[in-house]
C-alpha cells in the first residue's frame, strides 16, 4: 500500500507537470534509475549507434502525441564551454528514420535544414535541460553528443515522458 501511494504522489506530480494530460508515462532511456538515484552514461563526439552503452536509444511513442525529454548533462571535470547536441528522429516503421527540421524562411523560399538541439554547458557543472517534442511517428529515436572536449568527456542522462493518449 505504501508503494502504491508512493506511484500515485509521484504520477500527479509528473501529471501538474504536464499541463494535466490524462496519461503521462515516464520512461528511463539513457543511463538508469533507481528510485530517485539517476546514473548517467559518458558521452561521445559523434552520434554512435544504439547499444545499451551509448547515448543513443529508440522509444515506441505509438497514441502518445507529446513527449518531454528531461536531460542532465554533466560536463567533464575541468572541461568548460563545451555543449551537448541532441538529434531527435522519428520513424513510422523502426526502419526508415526522418530527422526533425526547420524551416528557415527569406522572401518566398523556405529551406529545411536538419534540426539539432544544442545547449552550451556550465563549466564543469551539471545542467538540466527540459525539451518538449510534438510527435508525429510510432517511434523516436534520440542521439546525443558533446562537442569542445579537450579531455575529459562529460556525461549525460535522458528520461521521457510521454505525454497526451
Amino acid at each position: 500500500m505504501k508503494n502504491l501511494r508512493k506511484n500515485l504522489k509521484s504520477l500527479r506530480r509528473i501529471n501538474n507537470m504536464s499541463l494535466d494530460y490524462k496519461t503521462t508515462l515516464p520512461i528511463v532511456l539513457i543511463g538508469s534509475k533507481v528510485g530517485t538515484t539517476r546514473t548517467s552514461i559518458q558521452m561521445e563526439s559523434t552520434y554512435q549507434t544504439e547499444s545499451a552503452t551509448e547515448a543513443t536509444k529508440t522509444i515506441e511513442t505509438g497514441g502518445y502525441p507529446k513527449i518531454a525529454l528531461d536531460i542532465l548533462y554533466t560536463m567533464g571535470a575541468t572541461e568548460t564551454t563545451n555543449s551537448i547536441e541532441i538529434k531527435v528522429e522519428m520513424s513510422p516503421d523502426r526502419t526508415n528514420w526522418y530527422q526533425l527540421v526547420n524551416d528557415d524562411t527569406s522572401g518566398a523560399t523556405s529551406t529545411l535544414l536538419a534540426r539539432e538541439f544544442t545547449v552550451v554547458g556550465v563549466n564543469a557543472s551539471t545542467k538540466a535541460i527540459h525539451l518538449p517534442i510534438d510527435m508525429w511517428d510510432k517511434y523516436a529515436r534520440i542521439s546525443v553528443k558533446e562537442t569542445g572536449v579537450a579531455t575529459n568527456k562529460g556525461s549525460v542522462y535522458v528520461e521521457a515522458v510521454l505525454l497526451g493518449k
